[in-house]
């Protein structure tokens, strides 16, 4: 509605059109835009009533706006990226997919060099394997940075520069000849590859309706659960050409993604399209006066920018905001939990999988990377099965299911069946019952560790334990992204700090743990640990109206939602 300020209405003047600056405004009563005379002198230049102030209205610009044709034309290629047409949203997170896919396949790949390069540089196996927790080391810690600020400034740019970085820093470990340089620009390579996991479900989030996600969603979770790939791979370059052929051609493939990414990814950030949006809008310099309604002449501003902080602020915002969720958000923090410990039994597979094979049946490194398929096997049953809990989501994403049970156990903890028509707790549903797999696969894992046992029993163990992970892994994502919606990266973020914190623990531990607690042991201890960590999704189906209820982020943004 107008502003208040009096001098800002025209009086007793026919309708009349301008071609000159204007400074006095009509503005939104929550914007509190100021009000300032034109320049008298502005006036002298115009055909206007002498009691006649020129006026601009201050509108926020969103994406539900019908815009004049003449207006629309202008901004036609600026677009709500929910509303690109399928082809493009299928090669945007396409292309992101790719790169998650090669973010986790250089995690695995350096596994396969390990030996040789401690042989080169004159040090232990264990010292080698430090690249391992250094790489994941920075790949927790810098989305906490990267992926808030993204939400800032745009995808693109911070999707571009640190693929740059990420290759770069291929280049100077393929060319290295020391350890401790190596380590370094191992660090750096995670720093630039960890957006390629934090940073894709949010351009998910960006491009696709929350009924539209989990297919996006499962392909992403596959593309991450394939590093096996890299070690399978490498392990064969590695006997031909050496452990520094495993980082050349990785440099060749980020250099063809890399121009794809320059040169095709678009820019899918709502808030920064739409501030690009307004910027073009301004820039039509005309306004028009009516003496009976207020000006049709428009200044568009956006909610998001006008509220944005600033540089400093900004930069405290990004490193603050992830770990604020994560300590005051149960479902993230718990989640995060959950994850990380799935995400470990991966990372503990790379390690323990050479050890276990080459002394229980004498493996060589390439068989061991074959066994390493049985990973991807599992993601792609997941996969495959994800279709079902897409089923459930979209036929109760907006009630309870008949579970009798389930009604029950709501009642009975004082929680209401449905206490609005939203239920994202249908994206745990098979979660609930499939990443029980994860610690059945542990359990057979260490009991069919024996000669005489065939090799193929433990592959399918591994297959388990991939498959219990891929459900945690992509429950935890889509999870994320629909409740915590344009905060969903700061989430994913936070999360993710805590998966490749205890990832990068792993491979230093999987060896003393196999040996001196012996191969049974070890599995059986940590098949213990997902069982527990299995009440998780249990606990939050039941009570999670009533979290979400608690949550100072899910309560304003579902309110935003509702009220558009």
């Amino acid at each position: 509605m107008p502003c208040d300020f009096p001098r800002c209405r025209g009086r007793g003047a026919s309708f009349q059109l301008l071609q000159v600056p204007v400074t006095a405004i009509f503005c939104d009563t929550d914007l509190k835009a100021p009000c300032i005379m034109t320049d008298p002198a502005l006036l002298k230049e115009v055909s206007i009533a002498p009691d006649l102030n020129p006026v601009v209205s201050c509108k926020y610009l969103s994406w539900e706006i019908v815009l004049p044709e003449e207006h629309e034309a202008t901004v036609e290629r600026i677009r709500d990226p929910t509303k690109w047409p399928a082809k493009e949203k299928h090669f945007v997170a396409g292309l992101s997919i790719l790169t998650t896919f090669m973010a986790a396949y250089s995690i695995s790949a350096y596994v396969s060099g390990v030996d040789s390069i401690a042989t080169e540089f004159e040090s232990s196996h264990i010292v080698a394997l430090v690249g391992m927790p250094t790489f994941q080391t920075a790949f927790a810690a810098a989305p906490m940075v990267l992926a808030p600020f993204s939400e800032f400034v745009g995808r693109k740019p911070v999707f571009l520069s640190t693929y740059i970085l990420y290759s770069i820093c291929t280049l100077i470990i393929a060319v290295v000849d020391n350890l401790p340089g190596l380590l370094v620009a191992r660090f750096f390579q995670g720093v630039g590859a960890s957006t390629f996991s934090t940073m894709v479900g949010g351009v998910i989030a960006d491009i696709y309706q929350p009924h539209e996600r989990g297919i996006p969603m499962s392909l992403f979770a596959t593309a991450s659960f394939s590093g096996g790939m890299g070690q399978l791979v490498s392990n064969f370059i590695f006997e031909s050409k050496g452990w520094r052929w495993i980082y050349w051609h990785q440099l060749l493939i980020n250099i063809f993604l890399m121009v794809l990414i320059a040169l095709f990814f678009q820019e899918c950030r709502g808030p920064v399209l739409l501030s690009k949006r307004a910027k073009i809008l301004n820039s039509v310099g005309f306004a028009a006066y009516n003496e009976r309604s207020p000006p049709p002449h428009i200044t568009w501003k956006v909610k998001e920018e006008e509220e944005r902080a600033t540089l400093k602020q900004m930069i405290r915002i990004s490193l603050t905001r992830p770990f604020h969720l994560l300590f005051t958000e149960p479902v993230v923090f718990w989640f995060s939990m959950w994850i990380s410990f799935s995400w470990a039994l991966l990372f503990m597979f790379y390690v323990s999988v050479p050890l276990t094979f080459q002394v229980t049946y004498s493996f060589t490194t390439q068989q061991t990377g074959l066994v390493l398929l049985a990973t991807i096997v599992g993601a792609i049953i997941g996969n495959l099965c994800y279709p079902f809990q897409e089923r459930l989501y979209r036929e109760y994403a907006n009630k309870l299911p008949k579970f009798s049970l389930l009604r029950q156990l709501r009642r009975s903890t004082g929680v209401p069946e449905l206490t609005t028509d939203w239920n994202p707790e249908a994206r745990l549903y098979t979660a609930c019952f499939l990443s029980i797999a994860m610690s059945v696969g542990m359990f057979m894992y260490g009991a069919v560790m024996l000669p005489e046992v065939h090799w193929i029993v433990a592959c399918i163990s591994v297959v388990m334990v991939t498959f219990g992970s891929y459900s945690v892994y992509l429950a935890v994502f889509t999870y994320f992204a629909d409740v915590y919606a344009i905060y969903a990266s700061s989430a994913m973020a936070a999360q993710s700090f805590c998966r490749n914190a205890v990832a990068g623990a792993m491979p230093l531990a999987v060896t003393p743990m196999f040996t001196r607690l012996g191969f049974m042991d070890a599995s059986f201890l940590l098949g213990a640990c997902g069982l527990l960590m299995s009440f998780v999704p249990l606990v939050l189906v039941v009570l999670g109206p009533r979290i979400r209820a608690r949550s100072k982020f899910a309560k304003t943004l579902r309110h935003d939602d509702l009220t558009g």
